[in-house]
């Protein structure tokens, strides 16, 4: 059985130093809920991320830094998982859910979810639809790959500069990386695509969560479904476009280009393990 819940399941939300809350709040679950952050330095490489035009390919790529809400599930909710997830209470992907910890990850995953995926009711997802990541190494790289290289090819410096200014928003070697892989098969938000993927770093010591998805989709797919050419955001990748301030050097991006993850000291060396 789970542990009995505190008053309506929730204390209070963290208030994190050097970023600004956005208001939007999730729908998943009961209680104060946890909300986007404005931190402009991972906000701009974002906005590079947004949408991309890759010749044959339209990549879609998002970055979001989630401020977590100290609070538990419900007991509806905990009753539901008792009767649709029996086996998650001693184990899942996300811990066993009888421990408060798990049960706190659960709820703001689902509250980060429901932020990203307005049209979707995300307050049903399961410790099942989620995966646990152990090699953080295979995680960079796959986001390298897909995602971040492709803006890199044009804009100089973007790779390394992308992932300084993650590691600015959490700490990514001490966090643990979740990638979303719903059982069900009713959660389809990247339908025809060529490829996907969506990972979640949680940092529970600073209570935040930080998302990096990309969706890639043929230029015909895209077009059906209004397509680049009908998009503002449309990001061409030509040197026209290139962004001012990526001055990293090419051994940090070589090194990352490799999928090797990067811890910052105080003093602002690079240290590669």
């Amino acid at each position: 059985m789970f542990p009995a819940p505190s008053e309506n399941g929730a204390l209070a939300v963290y208030s994190e130093e050097g970023g600004h809350h956005r208001s939007r709040t999730g729908s998943g679950g009961g209680g104060r809920e946890g909300g986007f952050l404005e931190l402009p330095h991972l906000t701009q490489l974002g906005a590079m991320l947004k949408v991309l035009d890759a010749g044959d390919r339209i990549i879609k790529g998002r970055i979001e830094l989630f401020a977590c809400a100290r609070r538990k599930l419900t007991a509806a909710q905990q009753h539901e998982l008792e009767l649709r997830c029996p086996e998650s209470l001693g184990n899942s992907p996300i811990g066993p859910l009888v421990n408060d910890a798990s049960q706190f990850l659960l709820a703001n995953l689902r509250s980060l979810m429901s932020l990203l995926y307005v049209d979707y009711d995300c307050t049903h997802l399961y410790p099942n639809d989620f995966e646990r990541c152990m090699d953080k190494h295979t995680v960079v790289t796959a986001i390298n790959h897909s995602l971040v290289q492709v803006v890199d090819r044009v804009h100089t410096g973007f790779l390394a500069e992308f992932w300084q200014a993650v590691q600015e928003a959490i700490d990514i070697i001490g966090c643990e990386v979740f990638a979303f892989s719903p059982a069900s098969g009713i959660f389809e938000p990247t339908g025809h695509a060529l490829m996907s993927f969506h990972y979640f770093f949680c940092d529970m010591h600073r209570s935040r969560i930080l998302f990096i998805g990309s969706v890639t989709k043929s230029r015909r797919s895209a077009r059906g479904g209004g397509g680049p050419d009908s998009d503002s955001d449309n990001v061409q990748l030509s040197q026209d476009s290139a962004s001012e301030g990526t001055s990293k050097g090419p051994s940090d991006m070589s090194s990352l280009q490799e999928g090797e993850v990067f811890m910052f000291s105080d003093d602002d060396e690079d240290v590669i393990i």
